[in-house]
């Protein structure tokens, strides 16, 4: 089907300025749209208004310009209009490009020739892969790398994901975000190690002192947008693995400390259940723990006046021995430094008390 409208210009205004004269001829002559106009003038849509405000050329009221686009358009057939819409699947505002008139015109048309419009949730679908490559195309300033470490890698990051990091995508795009916001300097300087080779970083400080960290990944990180109060099967079957994601995870909420020369560690968590199903792992590793412990109450009101929003639970490990297993299970995969320095001061001082023994 050919193009109902015809422009009598064919050739772009390539002048430094656009005359009175020249808008009249185009606009109020040939009665081309404001975004038609743009386009030949090489201008955008809002500066044509703008300069058509300055030189005193009055705009269409919305009733001649919809009469207008009517017109142009006006022997777009039943079953061209048709074919474009269902058969093509292209939306209202592609066909008013392609036959050279407003949305609003198509939307007139469709409605004379009694043509069903798609549900919100069919238009969407359509929308989303040419929506999904003209955000990618707009935000791929920064080149992302796909992540290319092994499984052990993979569960770490998971671990640490669930521990410390705010991770999402939006309904279009291609990009993984990644965000966390910390005081501590030796948590930045992990965040960098762990992302600053997959894709670009960015930091700012906050009113309240924290540091926000941000980046921006590629799909193949797509393993880090589930966040559920469990530990997938393919970590905690493999021995490897489970370890690798309780290390990132006690690198970001695991606490070492030595209390009246007692070493000690926990951890505390909203995710009962992760510290739980840890709980029964470490058991069937030979560590033994207790079981997690409610610290907080959900509703709970502390002296700042902050109400809990959910449960607290705490893992400890007190006992000696199994505190060093457990540190010896994990030492080598732990990234933290400030975690790393507080485990080794935990298992020196186990390692002095059994000198004294």
């Amino acid at each position: 089907m050919r193009s109902e409208r015809e422009y009598k210009s064919k050739k772009p205004i390539f002048t430094m300025g656009i005359s009175k004269e020249q808008l009249k001829e185009l606009y109020v002559n040939q009665k081309l749209s404001i975004v038609e106009v743009a386009k030949l003038c090489k201008r955008t849509p809002k500066t044509i208004s703008k300069l058509m405000q300055k030189k005193g050329i009055k705009k269409r009221t919305f009733s001649e310009q919809a009469k207008l686009s009517r017109k142009s358009f006006k022997y777009i057939s039943e079953e061209n209009l048709k074919e474009l819409y269902w058969g093509s699947k292209l939306s209202t505002y592609q066909i008013s490009e392609k036959v050279g008139c407003s949305p609003s015109g198509i939307f007139y048309k469709m409605k004379k020739f009694n043509i069903p419009l798609r549900t919100l949730s069919e238009g969407v679908e359509l929308s989303v892969a040419r929506r999904s490559k003209s955000i990618s195309r707009s935000i791929n300033k920064y080149v992302k790398k796909d992540f290319d470490g092994s499984d052990t890698e993979k569960a770490y990051l998971v671990g640490f994901r669930i521990g410390d990091l705010h991770v999402f995508k939006k309904k279009y795009g291609e990009t993984i975000y990644v965000s966390s916001g910390t005081s501590k300097q030796e948590q930045l300087d992990l965040m960098d190690s762990l992302f600053e080779k997959y894709g670009k970083i960015s930091k700012y400080d906050l009113k309240s002192g924290c540091t926000q960290f941000s980046c921006n990944l590629n799909r193949s990180f797509d393993f880090l947008l589930q966040k559920k109060d469990e530990i997938s099967e393919w970590v905690v079957s493999d021995e490897k693995n489970f370890v690798s994601f309780l290390a990132g995870y006690v690198d970001a909420e695991g606490h070492f400390g030595v209390y009246n020369n007692f070493a000690e560690f926990s951890v505390s968590s909203y995710d009962s259940n992760i510290l739980f199903t840890i709980h029964k792992k470490l058991d069937k590793l030979g560590i033994y723990t207790a079981e997690p412990k409610i610290v907080t109450e959900e509703g709970h009101v502390d002296k700042r006046g902050v109400r809990w929003n959910g449960t607290l639970y705490r893992l400890r490990i007190t006992r000696k021995n199994d505190l060093l297993k457990f540190i010896l299970l994990i030492k080598s995969v732990v990234k933290h430094a400030k975690r790393l320095e507080d485990l080794k001061m935990a298992e020196n001082s186990i390692l002095e008390r059994n000198k004294r023994v």
